[in-house]
């Protein structure tokens, strides 16, 4: 089992998920030493744990193409840590992993830890619909947009930026996680209990900075991660697993009667918690967000009289569905119903509750024909831009989100997009040159973007760009620089057409320096694939070259099929020096280290199933000798 599961928690590849897997299992280990020592089997202890982690290298074995490859390409991104000294203002850059704000920048509230009881305490989602009898439908009747806002209404005022749904652990599941703190006996409590408390702390990120900021510079690959709300998927798992085993216990208890004093106990906890809020919540806060400001003060009103209503309501509602599951166990312990039977009640209850709640999330409302789906059309821009007979141009779009929409993408090669792992340099350029600070166009000149989506007073307008460098370029002189610093501050004027910035580091591999004019040099871009790139160049003399894609280890480079060494410039570009004459220049994406790592995953998944295979046989022998006997 553990082979089999660890195995698939790895190959869903979401690292942070599996670092989350191995905090839940680090108390785990914890408290089970710590009773192997009081029980004097210490020995049973190492051995049992030198065998689960034989049995976990191994799981995790075939997927080796992926998390090799991940780690190493993660120390060029943003969670790989600075390439700079300092910032685009002049402070002073982290070590290593994400800036602690960003990182911590989807942390959880304290108190917005009561989502996990009660769904609705802070407003569900910053775009939820609150429904035609709402009070925010009612005060938007006038204004004829009532159906459109009240389907999006930003009801959330906690202390994310937006969210799109609390996390709700269920009313029963609390309920019966409290219980099993009063029931189950041994190391399982315990350790779920620490883990459970773990993932609560670690959800709070900046709003608990006491222990977080030290877990993000000391917890070993922490800082890689980012939305600490996340960290709740622990939870999910810690409180789900006691509930479920303090209903065992509670099943094969011998003395019934000893467990009505904590039924009344965890009953009174998380039953009296809701009562609190279903009585008094609507009177305990301003139900007010920093975004409110946006809104007018008669439209405000309707937002809080509805996040009151969906407060105190949710809280009447779990209040309810922990008295129905509270009556199901005192009938059982006094023998008024069978277990069985509180078993489908407990099962049913479950399942209303969560189903009830996830439909407020996912329901009819977010799904649509398959047809429609697929169909994302160009606009009136789009077709403009694609008029374009050359495709290997790009584009920047102002009139979005440029670093964190992809719809451009669908039609375009596009300056911005968003990724999780951008690389640490393109990071860079965008916070120096790209941003709200203001738009470089040489640096958009270098990045071959040939056309800008702006604004207009009636949507939105094309404009093309007369200095975009094309795909590749010969330059007249070369700049040398001593650090990265430097050299992403040279670029601040700098005419990329003419001037090349290096890094002092790339000097063996350059050997004209400084560079004759009077050439008339020129290379094309002939053949366009995602893993490799053909071009044709020309030259009097030796020249160095830039091409305008972004430089990264594993392209390898070829001058009429001879491998040469490409070279960084201007901070984030290819460059290559071109010996005279015409000749073929190839760069081609060679990943060695995937490669090799392919064949530990082809190995190892070859190793998981000859020992899945011999695990089946074993308990088949197992089962048929206990038969014969």
């Amino acid at each position: 089992m553990a082979l089999f599961f660890t195995g698939l928690n790895v190959l869903w590849n979401h690292q942070q998920i599996s670092y989350y897997l191995l905090l839940i299992i680090i108390p785990l280990a914890i408290v089970y030493f710590i009773y192997a020592i009081r029980e004097k089997k210490v020995k049973d202890f190492f051995l049992s744990s030198a065998l689960l982690l034989v049995i976990a290298a191994i799981a995790v074995l075939p997927a080796a193409d992926r998390l090799i490859p991940t780690a190493d390409y993660s120390k060029e991104t943003m969670r790989g840590g600075a390439v700079l000294q300092q910032t685009v203002t002049g402070e002073k850059t982290g070590k290593s992993g994400l800036d602690i704000d960003y990182a911590y920048q989807w942390s959880y509230g304290r108190l917005e830890t009561m989502t996990l009881l009660i769904p609705n305490f802070y407003g569900a989602s910053s775009h939820y619909n609150v429904g035609r009898d709402s009070k925010t439908y009612e005060a938007l009747k006038q204004t004829g947009q009532a159906e459109q806002i009240s389907k999006h209404a930003p009801m959330y005022w906690g202390d994310q930026p937006f969210t799109s749904g609390p996390v709700y652990m269920g009313a029963i599941i609390c309920f019966l996680f409290i219980l099993g703190l009063f029931v189950v006996k041994g190391p399982e409590k315990w350790w779920l209990l620490v883990a459970t408390v773990l993932s609560i702390i670690l959800s709070w990120g900046k709003n608990f900075m006491f222990v977080n900021e030290f877990l993000y510079n000391y917890l070993p690959l922490y800082n890689k991660f980012r939305a600490p709300s996340m960290a709740l998927v622990m939870a999910g798992v810690t409180m789900v697993g006691l509930a479920i085993i303090a209903l065992r216990d509670i099943m094969k208890t011998g003395d019934k009667k000893a467990l009505i004093k904590p039924l009344y106990y965890s009953t009174g906890i998380t039953g009296g918690i809701c009562l609190i809020f279903a009585l008094l919540g609507g009177s305990l806060f301003d139900f007010t967000a920093a975004s409110d400001a946006n809104y007018p003060q008669w439209l405000l009103a309707a937002f809080v009289e509805d996040r009151q209503g969906m407060l105190t309501g949710d809280a009447w509602r779990s209040l309810l569905l922990i008295i129905l599951t509270a009556g199901g166990l005192w009938l059982y312990l006094n023998d008024k119903l069978k277990a069985s039977y509180l078993l489908v009640l407990v099962g049913l209850l479950v399942l209303i509750d969560m189903w009830t709640v996830d439909k407020r999330f996912l329901n009819d409302d977010h799904f649509m024909p398959k047809q429609v789906a697929k169909a994302i059309k160009p606009t009136q821009n789009d077709l403009l831009i694609l008029q374009d007979k050359d495709p290997n141009y790009r584009v920047l779009n102002l009139t979005t989100n440029t670093f964190n929409e992809s719809t451009t993408s669908y039609f375009h090669k596009s300056i911005g997009g968003y990724s999780p792992v951008k690389l640490r340099r393109y990071q860079d350029i965008i916070d120096f040159y790209l941003s709200n600070r203001g738009i470089n166009m040489n640096v958009l000149n270098m990045l071959n973007t040939k056309y800008v989506i702006v604004p207009a007073e009636q949507g939105s307008t094309v404009q093309q760009n007369p200095g975009a460098l094309g795909n590749a370029w010969f330059v007249d002189s070369l700049l040398w620089v001593d650090t990265p610093d430097d050299e992403i501050h040279a670029l601040a004027n700098f005419n990329p057409a003419k001037l090349a910035v290096i890094d002092k580091t790339w000097k063996d591999q350059v050997t004209v320096d400084p560079i004759v004019t009077g050439d008339t040099a020129s290379i094309v871009l002939t053949q366009y694939t995602p893993g490799k790139l053909s071009y044709q160049s020309q030259s009097d003399k030796t020249r160095v070259a830039v091409f305008s894609e972004v430089f990264y280890k594993t392209w390898r480079a070829t001058i009429d099929g001879k491998e040469a060494t490409p070279i960084r410039v201007n901070y984030l570009l290819r460059g290559l020096e071109i010996p005279a004459g015409k000749h073929e220049v190839i760069f081609e994406c060679v990943d060695e280290l995937y490669l090799k790592s392919a064949k530990v995953s082809i190995y190892g998944s070859i190793l998981v199933g000859v020992v899945l295979l011999a695990l089946i046989a074993l308990i088949i022998i197992g089962f048929f000798k206990k038969k014969t006997a």
